[in-house]
């Protein structure tokens, strides 16, 4: 199923529809356009490719080269200032995992109707989609994950935060989160029903994290910056909210996200989907406490 932006609109409103336009996920069929409008550029994850992270300020994403607040980077513990402020305020509600691969990750949309929310102090955004990188985009003083979720939310204004969640190989893997990538489709467009969920059950057992009733969370650990999209365009100003803890994954689960993205288009069997670090040029990554 091909998605436009007016599709957007009408499931999720036009700041869900810009959001999720910036992040670059959209295929938008020539009908759509104006016939003056270019058909963006082809781009792919591989370092070494000419259509590659190296070369995207190249071939029509300027901002990816010359933006000085890009994404991801390297979180040194070392160097994080403790400023305090308020926690993350989640309210998520049960939904049907619809699982999508967008041609450059593996995403579940959030449908029309329902309203799963991220409250900071007095900000509030709405969660459009989720999404899934492997290996992780986010290094923690140097060391990547296996996978990386990113929660994308959009508020009334179309300023994007985007809550970060890493998950290493171990021996308890997130339930919801195996039912996720075990059902990803490994055709570029297609999706797949991966049963009912409630995305706050990908934040079961990370320390930091309280889990309520009906899908409402707490979290007091995590990192802050400001930072961009991690995909072209690369559109700055984008607040980060990454974890400071993380959950676990399966191996199996892995290896399938990974064959999934080598058959990304023009990914040519490049198995990995994630940006490399970006300088922090002078930006300071803060945490509540």
């Amino acid at each position: 199923m091909e998605l436009t932006r007016g599709t957007l609109v009408k499931a999720g409103g036009a700041a869900t529809a810009a959001a999720v336009m910036a992040l670059g996920l959209l295929v938008v069929p020539a009908q759509s356009v104006s016939p003056v409008a270019e058909t963006p550029a082809a781009w792919n994850h591989n370092p070494a490719s000419a259509i590659g992270p190296e070369n995207w300020g190249q071939i029509g994403y300027p901002t990816c080269s010359q933006g000085t607040h890009q994404s991801p980077v390297d979180i040194a513990t070392g160097a994080v200032a403790a400023v305090g402020g308020a926690p993350l305020l989640l309210r998520y509600e049960e939904l049907e995992l619809e699982v999508e691969n967008t041609g450059h990750v593996v995403e579940v949309p959030v449908p029309a109707g329902v309203h799963n929310t991220l409250r900071i102090g007095g900000d509030l955004y709405e969660m459009s989609q989720f999404h899934f990188h492997a290996p992780s985009e986010h290094a923690i003083d140097g060391v990547r994950a296996d996978v990386e979720a990113h929660f994308v939310h959009v508020d009334a204004h179309g300023d994007i935060a985007v809550v970060g969640v890493l998950y290493r190989v171990g021996p308890h893997p997130n339930e919801v989160l195996d039912q996720i990538l075990s059902a990803a489709p490994e055709v570029a467009g297609e999706e797949a029903p991966a049963g009912a969920g409630n995305p706050a059950e990908l934040l079961a057992g990370i320390e930091g994290i309280a889990l309520k009733h009906q899908g409402a969370v707490k979290v007091d650990s995590f990192y802050s910056y400001d930072g961009s999209l991690t995909t072209p365009a690369c559109a700055e100003h984008v607040r980060w909210l990454v974890l400071m803890d993380g959950g676990q994954v399966s191996a199996d689960d892995v290896a399938h996200l990974h064959d999934v993205i080598a058959q990304f288009p023009g990914y040519a069997g490049f198995p990995d989907n994630n940006r490399p670090l970006q300088p922090l040029n002078g930006r300071v990554v803060t945490s509540p406490r």
